[in-house]
């Protein structure tokens, strides 16, 4: 018999006939036997993230001592960390679908949807209004949304980056070449990348740019141009991602590597090596906060290298100024036998505790606006980060459940286009047709 899930949100049959044969693996995991109706004394609160183990000491210190807190604050709960660092998302809805889910789960912005749309989640909101010490003004508006429809939010957020150009400084003095403004435009950002490719003997012995075919890396310059991907509801590409400002956009990065050669092919970006950034063989490249840890970790590592000539500025302003910025935070399932308990972890996980404690490790910025200002200060790199925090946009992965497939289907355009398999209006008109066919567009 078909589970009432399955019935009311097709996607979940979807799923549970492609991981059937994961089902008894995750059942021996975490348990499909009947649960003890009876309430302990300490209350166990499961929660499920996408880490496993640590080899960073740090990392592993903070965690401990976030835990630690808890239990000494919370002496009546208990928490039990379920790391699935594998097929995530898949994972927890087949526990849905087994009645396995744990209480608490990190609800990712790239991912949400699938989650907030199939109807997994509890509704915070009852909580937060009845929680004399809840004040979500304390949250940044835009991080805070992207789990909200209408009235309900479905998660607090934790931390969160936006997307952003890191430039090696040291490559710009070496070519006399300005350090890029935060003002800067397209044009100023192409002559830029053209001033920062060193030809010698008619090889490129450095690029002015680092291209990825990376959906996070290239939807952006859509947007900076007036188009987008999808349609506003989400269920529409055709019209959309090959409108003439998303193929005038595509068409601009693409450019980088087919006809301006300021940035390298995939092969040759291979072939330059992993840190091909760090060590000066690309000037530009776009990624997000997570990064700033691994640069100063490495400095001493590649001759030359120094954290201090990391610079780094917000992306060069089309017709628009804007972003995309990826979040995760603290969500309940709808599932939970214990809400109560639950909703305290979320709440202290989202509190100014932990915030500090996790704005320590330097992977994101707190989502906790007066806590991002404390660490404000911790590089030369955070300012601009946090000035550029009003022009992030969330991701479509928050309100398309489907999106997944979206990237997929946009990369292998991407890829024509590179490969000079296609125009860009040809990829992306080819490309549109198949995420209409992937969302039941008639």
């Amino acid at each position: 018999m078909m589970h009432p899930i399955c019935r009311s949100y097709p996607l979940f049959a979807v799923i549970a006939r492609i991981l059937a044969p994961a089902f008894i693996a995750v059942c021996l995991m975490y348990g499909c036997a009947h649960r003890d109706a009876k309430a302990p004394k300490v209350v166990t609160i499961r929660v499920a993230d996408w880490g496993g183990a640590s080899a960073d000491e740090n990392s592993n210190r903070i965690n401990k001592e976030l835990l630690d807190e808890f239990h000494r604050t919370h002496p009546g709960i208990r928490i039990q960390m379920e790391h699935i660092p594998d097929a995530y998302v898949q994972k927890l809805l087949m526990m849905v679908l087994a009645h396995t889910e744990p209480d608490v789960i990190v609800l990712d912005a790239s991912s949400a949807a699938m989650f907030i749309n199939n109807n997994t989640l509890r509704d915070l909101t009852p909580f937060i209004e009845s929680d004399p010490e809840m004040d979500l003004s304390v949250f940044y508006p835009n991080v805070l949304n992207i789990a909200r429809r209408g009235k309900a939010l479905y998660a607090l957020p934790g931390d969160f980056t936006p997307m952003m150009m890191y430039y090696n400084k040291a490559a710009f003095r070496r070519a006399g070449v300005p350090y890029p403004r935060e003002d800067w435009t397209w044009n100023d950002f192409l002559a830029t990348a053209k001033q920062l490719t060193i030809r010698k003997n008619g090889r490129v012995t450095q690029y002015g740019m680092e291209v990825t075919n990376w959906m996070p890396g290239w939807i952006t310059w859509i947007w900076q141009n007036g188009g987008d991907v999808l349609s506003p509801d989400g269920k529409k590409a055709t019209g959309y991602l090959n409108s003439k400002a998303s193929i005038e956009a595509v068409r601009f990065y693409t450019d980088l590597v087919t006809k301006h050669k300021v940035a390298p092919t995939v092969s040759q970006a291979q072939a330059l090596g992993s840190e091909n950034f760090l060590a000066g063989a690309t000037a530009m490249t776009v990624s997000g906060h997570w990064m700033i840890p691994h640069f100063i970790a490495t400095e001493g590592s590649i001759p030359g290298y120094k954290f201090s000539d990391v610079g780094v500025v917000g992306l060069p302003k089309g017709k628009h100024r804007v972003t995309v910025q990826y979040e995760s935070g603290p969500a309940m399932m709808k599932g939970t036998r214990h809400p109560r308990e639950a909703w305290e972890y979320i709440k202290f996980r989202t509190g100014p505790f932990s915030q500090r404690k996790i704005s320590e490790q330097g992977l994101a910025i707190s989502a906790n606006r007066h806590i991002a200002d404390e660490f404000g200060d911790r590089s030369p790199l955070e300012p601009v980060f946090l000035e550029n925090i009003q022009y992030a946009r969330g991701p479509w992965g928050a309100q398309v459940e489907m999106y997944a497939l979206v990237e997929d289907i946009g990369r292998e355009a991407i890829d024509e286009v590179l490969l000079g398999r296609a125009t860009p209006e040809e990829a992306l008109t080819r490309a549109a047709h198949r995420i209409d066919i992937q969302l039941g567009v008639q």
